[in-house]
């Protein structure tokens, strides 16, 4: 959301434009409100959700595409298919695994199905995109830009083109990590629990395999 918000309201041009001490009467801002748009979350585990819950807030409409939808559709989330999804949303969020199934999920082909007004945004994992494909729609506009905090290689190489790219907001794989070191100590309490959990017989707080 903190990716979405930044592009559409342009915040890391005004605060270049703030830090460089030009004449306020020179601005040529735009910038655009969330009410109203359509944002497709592709995967709804516990981060799309999340995602979802604060989409409701902004008043935002909601498509979410899972290849095992474990929720029915209700008045606000609308579960749809793939194609429907990047055709018809205004944000396209990811939020699946990196698996056989993924890998390069997000390629030329699917950005030709989106709008060319569409934000595209990625804070799962880099392998889920063919980055050259990404650059190519991004520099053709296929579509309008990308929040993006995960890359096919990291960290980003220094040549990529990414960064040179004004429709683009990068981050270096941070967007798990709000809380800095506390956040990884709060991780590894969660690791060392679970083991002593395990050895005292019990079942693990969570586990992959459910069966």
């Amino acid at each position: 959301m903190a990716l979405i918000l930044s592009y559409y309201k342009n915040i890391p041009f005004l605060d270049s434009f703030m830090k460089n001490k030009i004449d306020e009467n020179e601005l040529q801002y735009t910038g655009s409100e969330l009410k109203g748009k359509t944002i497709g979350i592709i995967g709804f585990g516990s981060v799309g959700k999340k995602v979802a819950e604060f989409c409701r807030v902004f008043d935002m409409n909601v498509l979410v595409y899972a290849r095992n939808p474990v929720v029915q559709s209700d008045d606000f989330v609308k579960m749809t298919d793939f194609d429907t999804l990047v055709g018809s949303s205004d944000i396209v969020s990811v939020h699946v695994s990196l698996n056989q199934q993924t890998k390069q999920l997000i390629n030329k082909d699917v950005f030709k199905k989106m709008k060319n007004t569409a934000l595209f945004v990625n804070t799962a994992r880099g392998g889920i995109v063919n980055e050259r494909d990404l650059i190519d729609a991004l520099k053709n506009k296929d579509i309008s830009g990308a929040c993006l905090d995960v890359f096919e290689s990291e960290p980003l190489p220094i040549e990529s083109e990414l960064r040179n790219l004004r429709n683009v907001i990068l981050t270096p794989h941070t967007a798990g990590l709000p809380d800095g070191l506390k956040f990884h100590k709060k991780r590894y309490d969660f690791f060392v629990n679970n083991i002593k959990r395990v050895e005292n017989g019990e079942e693990p707080e969570s586990k992959l395999n459910q069966l």
